[in-house]
């Protein structure tokens, strides 16, 4: 049993070797350029071309085959009228390549952004009311007070606020036109981060020059008035006094000085503590916080701060002690404080100034609509183009015509490279 199966083994072996030697020798003996000549130099040309051809043709068809396969279509796309949906959907898939033409080209801010503020509670308070600066006038007899006393005096640094609440709004409403009337120049729709980034950009510019425009022509103002030393019209920077025996006589002057380290004839931003004084004593009997009176009204409003405003307890001295003389009134009603919970970038202790500079504006209101920007662009059309990969059909017809002209090339030049190969072989 043993024996039979070694025997079988045998010719199983046989059999494959006689196979494979077949093969070998049809291989060795393959010519496809046969002459039927019988010389056995041109045979084994012939054959050795032979080889060539093949090596050739499966190595350049392989190269052929990965490149069709690698390689991809560049397919272009255009589409009329595309809706935002559509758009954005298109700017996910094609990012790099979409574009969209608008048919208006020049679009008004005015048409897709609407611009507002809320401004500092004080320019609505009752602070800015004749109820206030009435109250603070009396009936005008502040001759005899001192100049750091807010009564009389006072009604002209609160009637400057208000004139400054009502400039602020006013400049905030030009500029907020004159910038809506500009128009957003793009001849190509841009996505919404890209629009939105944009306009960040331009708006946020926006928020800056306007308060400083303004901010600019007030510091001329005070240049203006500080640099001429104009006098008061209530005797903050220069005294003077007319006596009986004054007619046909140069009127003697002095510059005021607030404190005794500063003179409003040398300098503009002397300041003093202000608050209520007794008449002729000068004794202080009430200290207003955060007033400071200076060598002129502008700049007594500008160096001060609004923090007893916000001190209902601070507004309700301010009453008390301003009506015990009699050229005084009371309110015709409860001057309510400003509310010290409502939210403001400002702090109590922020100079009025610096206020006045951000044209009291305590918060910017901008909304920006892309759909109405999209709608106003109307792109009449998006064009982008992609990359698609060959399918079976066009790899087939590429290697098939590949095959035709493959063929004839090769049988061309395979036995002439070989001899040329040869030639060389046997000249060295």
């Amino acid at each position: 049993m043993h024996c039979l199966y070694t025997l079988e083994n045998c010719q199983r072996n046989f059999l494959r070797k006689f196979q494979l030697n077949q093969i070998r020798q049809k291989v060795l003996t393959l010519n496809i350029f046969d002459s039927a000549s019988m010389k056995i130099d041109i045979i084994r040309l012939e054959r050795f071309a032979t080889r060539l051809y093949f090596i050739l043709f499966f190595c350049t068809l392989s190269i052929q085959i990965l490149y069709i396969v690698i390689s991809k279509d560049i397919v272009s796309v255009s589409e009329s009228m595309p809706s935002q949906a559509r758009y954005e959907e298109l700017q996910i898939l094609h990012a790099n390549t979409l574009q969209c033409t608008c048919t208006h080209v020049a679009i008004p801010y005015k048409k897709f952004i609407t611009i507002d503020a809320n401004f500092h509670q004080v320019c609505s308070s009752d602070f800015v009311q004749d109820v206030w600066l009435d109250f603070l006038f009396g009936i005008g007899f502040w001759a005899y007070q001192i100049t750091s006393d807010i009564r009389g005096r006072g009604s002209a640094y609160f009637q400057l606020l208000s004139e400054l609440c009502i400039l602020s709004q006013i400049t905030f409403n030009n500029a907020v036109d004159q910038f809506l009337e500009k128009s957003y120049v793009s001849a190509q729709v841009k996505s919404q981060s890209q629009f939105l980034s944009q306009m960040d950009i331009i708006l946020e510019q926006f928020k800056i020059t306007t308060p400083y425009r303004f901010s600019r022509a007030l510091q001329l103002v005070r240049d203006i008035t500080n640099g001429n030393s104009f006098i008061s019209a209530y005797v903050l920077n220069w005294n003077w006094w007319v006596t009986d025996n004054s007619s046909n006589a140069t009127v003697p002057m002095r510059a005021v000085s607030p404190n005794k380290f500063c003179s409003c004839g040398k300098r503009s931003d002397c300041i003093n503590s202000g608050g209520i004084y007794r008449v002729f004593t000068d004794q202080q009997i009430f200290d207003m916080p955060g007033f400071h009176v200076g060598c002129s009204a502008i700049e007594t409003l500008f160096r001060s701060t609004f923090e007893c405003l916000y001190n209902q307890t601070c507004i309700d001295m301010l009453q008390k002690f301003g009506v015990e003389n009699v050229v005084y009134f009371n309110a015709s009603r409860y001057i309510i404080a400003m509310n010290p919970r409502l939210p403001s970038r400002f702090l109590s202790t922020t100079t009025i100034l610096t206020i006045v500079k951000a044209l009291f504006i305590e918060q910017w209101k901008i909304n920006i609509s892309y759909s109405i920007f999209y709608e106003q662009c109307a792109p009449a059309y998006c064009a982008y183009i992609f990359e698609k990969r060959h399918d079976f059909i066009f790899i087939f017809t590429k290697l098939l015509g590949t095959y035709g002209g493959l063929t004839v090339a090769l049988r061309f030049i395979s036995p002439y490279m070989i001899y040329i190969v040869l030639k060389i072989k046997e000249h060295y």
